[in-house]
């Protein structure tokens, strides 16, 4: 007999062996318990979750002869038996069979009546590529179907289902399923194959695996095939491509001592290997996530998963840094999409990121020094001075205080002086910024200001909306060392001031709702 993988040697046969999506079987089971089957379902959600599964339990439930009264069926009747052979369960993939002549010839064919069932079920998988002229010819069939047809439709793209579809269908939702709700299953197959695995190996194929039981179950198929012996953590790693929980930690070390070499090796290296850098940066993202509950919130530490690596990057990150790198990761996943150079931007990334966290720990540390001299000192003032730029203990931005009425100063002179050419300017010259990215001096900077905006730039003043308030912080730490660059880019000294979205949309109402008043705003 020839090799029947996994994941279809253990498909569930009933709701009982079924796995998660409980709330669907019990709505499903006992609609059919009584009598009270629906002529067309729509099931949607991520791959590998149950969909077909379910679909598959429905077929066999409904034509079983002799179906318990718990619902499960009776695996001796004719219709139990020849299940996988018969004609009465008819499935259709509809990303190769997605034109209309397809689906014409299918609801030609529904009048037919089963061939030993009392129905005849039509499963069409990813329905969401069927084309409009298919869905149309399906619409009248799935409307008003036969009394002896019942329509299962599966997808993972719900959102692509033409709403007139929709309304003709029971709906169900399926979710990603849980480590643990993996992880179990594995362990029951394991046993079952004499597959020898630890459990944190399941847990770390349940993780890879991303709440799809498909998935998890092909993985372990397949890692039982490489390996005879006991499966590792490491096997696991090398067969997906991915990056460790231990490399992780070591990665975020060497970025908090500012381990050039180290960052440059480990980034170049899974790019030799192979391995997914979106891959990674996803993983390390949901490392800091479990970083970030454990500083923050002490009830789930019992549930975290690989606690000794997440404790020994808690005790050098804090919460703000960490929640600071998730949102710049994030923006960064934005530009990789469309680059064909992964490898040096993320290692830009990284070189700069960390120069920048050894500087604000570098400011942190002399400004806890300061303090042991003067307690209710709030900031070390930074050496250098700006025209109307009024430094006080109210309003701080990470280590770098300002007043407000610094900033009604700035956004008064920007909107004052403003013209639409200077920031056309500005616009137009930018790549002399973009430029500066791998500048050992301004590389940095140039980073973050990439995740800028300019907004409104006046003769010598100019406002920039930043997308969250962690990276305003950065920006005013480096507010020097920035003006620097955009004097070095366009020969001329501007003052910026910094807003997030809340506080723009504030002042350009304000500005618009003044010029319709007539109040004109004058330089200070």
């Amino acid at each position: 007999m020839s090799y029947l993988a996994l994941y279809r040697k253990y498909r569930p046969n009933s709701f009982d062996d079924f796995v998660g999506q409980s709330y669907v079987s019990e709505i499903i089971k006992k609609e059919i318990l009584d009598n009270q089957i629906s002529h067309a379902y729509l099931f949607s959600g991520p791959r590998g979750t149950g969909k077909t599964s379910t679909a598959k339990i429905i077929a066999r439930m409904i034509n079983c002869s002799n179906l318990s009264a718990d619902g499960v069926p009776c695996g001796k009747c004719f219709s139990c038996l020849n299940f996988n052979s018969s004609n009465d369960v008819v499935e259709i993939d509809a990303a190769s069979n997605n034109g209309v002549d397809e689906i014409r010839e299918l609801r030609d064919k529904v009048n037919l009546v089963p061939t030993s069932g009392k129905y005849k079920i039509y499963i069409i998988d990813e329905v969401h590529m069927l084309t409009t002229q298919a869905f149309n010819a399906l619409l009248k069939t799935l409307e008003e179907p036969p009394p002896h047809i019942i329509f299962i439709l599966a997808t993972t793209e719900l959102h692509k289902i033409p709403i007139t579809v929709v309304s003709r269908c029971q709906k169900f939702q399926f979710r990603k399923l849980s480590d643990e709700e993996i992880v179990a299953r594995l362990t029951k197959i394991s046993n079952l194959e004499n597959i020898k695995v630890d459990n944190d190996v399941l847990y770390e194929i349940a993780r890879l695996s991303d709440g799809g039981m498909r998935d998890a179950i092909n993985m372990l198929d397949q890692l039982s095939s490489y390996k005879n012996g006991n499966i590792s953590a490491l096997d696991v790693y090398k067969l997906n491509g991915v990056v460790s929980y231990v490399d992780i930690c070591a990665f975020l070390i060497d970025i908090y001592n500012n381990k050039s070499d180290s960052i440059i090796s480990f980034i170049e290296d899974m790019d030799r290997n192979g391995n997914s850098i979106i891959r990674f940066l996803d993983d390390l993202m949901l490392f800091l996530k479990d970083v970030l509950l454990y500083l923050n919130y002490s009830r789930v530490v019992s549930i975290l998963r690989r606690q000794e690596k997440i404790v020994e990057v808690s005790e050098l990150y804090s919460s703000s840094q960490i929640y600071d790198l998730i949102f710049s990761i994030n923006d960064l996943l934005g530009k990789l999409r469309n680059s064909s150079c992964l490898s040096i931007l993320v290692i830009t990334f990284f070189l700069n990121y960390s120069i920048s966290l050894n500087s604000d720990n570098a400011r942190r540390v002399l400004i806890d020094n300061k303090k042991v001299d003067n307690k209710d000192e709030s900031m070390i003032k930074k050496d250098v001075t700006f025209e109307h730029d009024f430094i006080s203990k109210s309003n701080p931005v990470n280590n770098y205080v300002i007043s407000e009425e610094f900033r009604k100063i700035r956004i008064n002179n920007a909107f004052a002086t403003a013209s639409k050419k200077y920031k056309d300017y500005i616009i137009n010259n930018w790549s002399i910024i973009e430029n500066k990215l791998l500048d050992s001096k301004y590389g940095f900077i140039a980073g973050i200001l990439n995740d800028t905006e300019v907004e409104v730039v006046g003769e010598e003043y100019i406002i920039m909306l930043a997308k969250y308030d962690s990276l305003v912080q950065r920006l005013y730490n480096n507010l020097n060392v920035i003006e620097e660059l955009l004097f070095d880019a366009f020969g001329k000294k501007y003052k910026i001031v910094f807003l997030v979205n809340d506080e723009w949309l504030y002042e350009k109402n304000k500005y618009i709702d003044n010029m319709k008043k007539g109040i004109k705003y004058n330089f200070i």
